[in-house]
């Protein structure tokens, strides 16, 4: 099926995207007050309209959750934005396993971290995992479930449980994206979820690095199916950060961490590796946007829309909470 007039509608709608200037009016708005009347002048209007610091989650991914549905409403593979929401089904299920870890232990249940951006209603997972109906749930979590609970009641390790989820999730992506390609006749939806694995074993790799784990205490939390594999990445652990370019210029990541400056203040390399990363699956996919009929742009559409969400929501917290405004400049992604 063509997608000429899918791309047709998402250039249409990429007119309404936030742009640099906006965020920057954005940051220097005296109160958040001011930051919510400047929201209402745009496409998030309907959802700040009332609004307090405690809605600032609530209006970001109302609209994130609209884009979705009126994307699926059009475009012919709905699997497509599957591939995105799969990781809010999967971060339900997580938030469902430690709730019900909880209540084992006596403890509350809570489900207040629930998402509604994942493709499978929150509430219905909560009914198939709590009444142990997992020959119900989708993307063959049964059996893993099963694991999951199995894991929990010999370690009481949530660490373990999330593993094995990631790893479930990243080969499902991969399935998915695979029988897309072949449906398509393209390579890059595959392609891309590689570099995303990729930009997950970094993230957790920044984040081990600063607890001080070593390669070898590393290697168990790093996926398979990335385009480089989990020993290159733990090879890393224990480098400085500006070396990661460096360490991985034989790959296409490499050239993203190429950071260009001495990082002394740990957090602010953190910040900016992370955001390096969010802005480096954006440019896999970046040679889609010069064609009319690409099924990539479908992804590439729904990046740049989380992309705007995540800069909305740090312009947002750094009026909300009066923090450092040339820092949270730093954090904003560059926008296309």
């Amino acid at each position: 099926m063509s997608y000429m007039y899918a791309v047709a509608r998402l250039r249409a709608n990429e007119n309404r995207f936030l742009d640099a200037s906006f965020f920057s009016r954005l940051i220097d708005s005296a109160t958040l007050e001011d930051a919510l009347k400047a929201l209402g002048e745009t496409v998030y209007a309907q959802w700040a309209a009332g609004s307090s610091e405690a809605s600032l989650d609530r209006i970001i991914d109302s609209e994130l959750i609209a884009t979705c549905e009126e994307l699926a409403r059009f475009v012919p593979d709905k699997e497509l934005i599957g591939i995105y929401r799969m990781t809010y089904d999967f971060n339900n299920v997580k938030v469902i396993l430690k709730s019900l870890f909880k209540a084992r232990e006596n403890g509350e249940r809570r489900y207040d971290l629930l998402s509604k951006l994942g493709a499978v209603d929150a509430e219905s997972l909560i009914m198939l995992i709590e009444g142990e109906e997992y020959g119900f749930l989708p993307y063959g979590l049964g059996d893993v479930i099963r694991r999951c609970l199995a894991v929990w009641d010999q370690s009481k390790n949530p660490q373990q449980v999330e593993l094995i989820l990631d790893a479930h999730m990243f080969d499902v992506m991969r399935a998915t994206a695979e029988e897309l390609d072949a449906k398509l006749k393209t390579s890059n939806i595959a392609r891309w979820v590689r570099h995303r694995i990729d930009a997950e074993n970094l993230r957790n790799a920044v984040r081990l690095q600063r607890m001080n784990y070593d390669a070898a205490s590393a290697l168990p939390f790093f996926h398979k199916g990335g385009t480089i594999g989990p020993d290159g990445v733990a090879k890393l652990m224990g480098e400085p950060f500006e070396t990661w370019g460096k360490s991985l210029s034989h790959t296409d990541v490499g050239a993203a961490l190429e950071l260009g400056q001495d990082k002394t203040d740990v957090q602010a390399a953190l910040s900016d590796i992370s955001k390096a990363l969010d802005d480096y699956l954006i440019r896999v996919l970046d040679k889609a946007k010069y064609s009319a009929s690409a099924p990539e742009n479908v992804i590439l559409y729904l990046l740049r829309k989380e992309e705007e969400a995540r800069n909305l929501r740090i312009a947002l917290v750094c009026v909300a909470k009066g923090l450092n405004r040339e820092f949270a400049r730093r954090l904003l992604s560059r926008g296309r």
